[in-house]
């Protein structure tokens, strides 16, 4: 696999500044001042801890925007460049076809990433402002949620180039739902009486992203504690499935005809 990377971090760079000329930080702006007006309207009608309440609105709306912002981002990676032909332009010239995906992918993420630590700062400041106590488990989470972010970036790019606009969003907020769901399924009864379910949903972990791994959000809540060879093991996890993903929408991009 042919790779520049200079031209990659060129590319990169340019896929940065143009997602951010489109106003996407206005709109990070506006939901962290949404986040800031909710926790004090939960707070003002909510008994019981204020600042358990603002960490809870906080990862919560955190990881929901997140994912919706990587979904949005994320279905254009390479559909509008094809479908306006301005991919040619680009491609003609001495920048291959892994270059160019891979310099469109880390432009996308480092702009995920900024919105991201936007509003983990504004989370994380509301619940310290109501007399919230740090603990590794918040940072840990909002790790998690770049993770996850970055996860469902390279899926609906993956499907991107391979269905429509439409398809690739809906697909997409499919396997999300399911892979937070999963986790789940595999601690019912009827479930656990059955072992060749049980393997069938290590199977879907396998083949299929497993979102729940990432969630830790009650560990923060009420626990706060978990063992740090979950925490590694979960965070390999994240990165060695986008990685995986990446490296297929490579081989797809590839094989793709433009014409």
């Amino acid at each position: 696999m042919k790779l520049n990377l200079n031209n990659t971090f060129t590319i990169a760079k340019y896929t940065a500044k143009e997602i951010l000329k489109s106003k996407i930080l206005i709109s990070t702006l506006i939901i962290g001042l949404a986040l800031f007006v909710l926790t004090f309207v939960a707070y003002s009608f909510s008994y019981g801890d204020p600042a358990r309440i603002a960490i809870d609105f906080g990862l919560g709306m955190l990881s929901l925007s997140s994912v919706g912002i990587a979904t949005f981002i994320g279905v254009s990676l390479l559909f509008d460049e094809i479908e306006q032909r301005t991919i040619y332009q680009i491609i003609s010239r001495p920048v291959g076809r892994n270059t160019f995906l891979l310099g469109k992918t880390f432009g996308l993420i480092s702009v995920l990433v900024i919105n991201i630590l936007i509003l983990s700062f504004v989370s994380v400041a509301l619940y310290l402002f109501l007399d919230g106590e740090m603990n590794n488990l918040i940072v840990w989470s909002i790790i998690f949620t770049v993770v996850e972010a970055i996860m469902v970036l390279v899926i609906v790019s993956f499907f991107s180039l391979l269905t429509s606009k439409v398809l690739s969003v809906l697909l997409t907020i499919s396997l999300y739902i399911v892979g937070h769901a999963i986790g789940g399924v595999k601690l019912l009864t009827f479930v656990k009486d059955r072992p060749f379910l049980e393997y069938i949903i290590d199977g879907y972990q396998f083949l299929l992203p497993g979102f729940y791994k990432l969630n830790i959000k009650d560990f923060v809540l009420y626990k706060k504690s978990l063992p740090t060879e979950y925490l590694f093991s979960s965070l390999s996890y994240g990165i060695l499935y986008s990685l995986g993903v990446v490296c297929l929408s490579i081989f797809i991009f590839n094989k793709k005809d433009l014409n």
